[in-house]
Parts: C-alpha cells; structure tokens; sequence
C-alpha cells in the first residue's frame, strides 16, 4: 500500500474542476512519487467497487476524474437535460474530427474537405470551448489555425489524441457508430 492518505486524493480529485493530472496531484501534495498516486486511485475504486457504489475514477480528458457508472447513464441524462450538455449536429461531429486528425488546421483547409462553408459550426464549436484558435497560419491573410481543448477530450472521453480511433478503424464502423455521441460518464 502507499504512503499517500487515499482520502486525500479523494478530495482533491472530487475538488478539481475538471480531470485532475497525476503531476499536479503531485505538485499539490508533494513528497510523493506517481506510482503511489495511481495506486491510492485503484485502491479507492476497488473500495467503490466493493461496496457497490454508482461511480469510479477514470482516467479521461488528460488525468482523473470521477464518473458515474453507465447503468445510471439513462437517469443521469434526465438529470443533465437542459444544463449545458453539449449535442452536436452532423456538420459540428464532422468539422471537429478534422479539427482532432489535422490540426492545427485552417478554416479553408476545413471548408475544402468538407465542401461547405465551415463559419457557423467553428464559432459554435469555439463558443462551446470544443476547439480554440492557436495561432495564424503563414499563408496569404495569415489565416486562423485552429486546435481541440481539454475540453474536446472529457466530451469525448478519452485522455489524449493519441487515443483517437486511426482512420482505417473509423472507415470500418457504420454510421450510427460513428455520430453516437452517447456519453455514459458524465462527472459527478
């Protein structure tokens, strides 16, 4: 077992806005190495699982975070109804994606593949902090590059771009797989 009160990491991580990285545990705690971070955080959801309680600790959005299990997801969805859960339309999932593959990546670069204009489903996806401006480009009119947040990576749940399923795999699933945007952790 570590050297690390499991109840503090407990707190801090119920405490931190969103996912919390094992570093900055910690930096917070201090005189503690890694390793005994992530076993306190397995030994606390073995802890939950034994009890039976209705969430755990994941690791999602670049550290740790609390979830609720996905047998509760369908009372949990009524529950977040109308309180900012983002929904994203067909246009959004697809802008995004080639956000996540290419970026840092241009709004024309985006309009050229999609063959669309991009403008309205960007300043959404900006205004839901799914994506933000990195800088300019080097080409004529020094265009906006775009990349994802933090952010992107909790709505989708997973802890890097590394994650990110690679193009042959997605070109194998149908499409009510692909745009499912069902999401059953949601933070507690």
């Amino acid at each position: 077992m570590s050297n690390v009160d499991i109840n503090l990491i407990e707190a801090l991580i119920f405490a931190a806005p969103e996912p919390i990285e094992v570093e900055r545990l910690i930096e917070i705690i201090g005189n503690v190495e890694c390793d005994d971070i992530i076993s306190s955080i397995d030994e606390l959801n073995r802890q939950y699982e034994d009890t039976d309680r209705s969430f755990s600790i994941i690791r999602g959005g670049g550290g740790y975070r609390f979830a609720t299990k996905p047998q509760f997801s369908k009372w949990v969805k009524k529950l977040v109804i109308g309180s900012g859960r983002i929904r994203l339309s067909r246009a959004a999932l697809e802008t995004v994606s080639l956000i996540a593959y290419r970026q840092p990546i241009s709004r024309s670069a985006i309009e050229t593949v999609r063959g669309v204009d991009a403008g309205g489903v960007l300043k959404m996806l900006l205004e839901r902090n799914l994506i933000r401006v990195k800088g300019y480009g080097s080409g004529p009119g020094r265009p906006l590059l775009y990349v994802t947040t933090p952010n992107f990576l909790c709505h989708f749940g997973i802890d890097s771009l590394d994650d990110l399923p690679e193009p042959e795999e997605m070109a194998n699933l149908n499409q009510s797989e692909i745009f499912n945007t069902n999401e059953t952790n949601r933070l507690v």
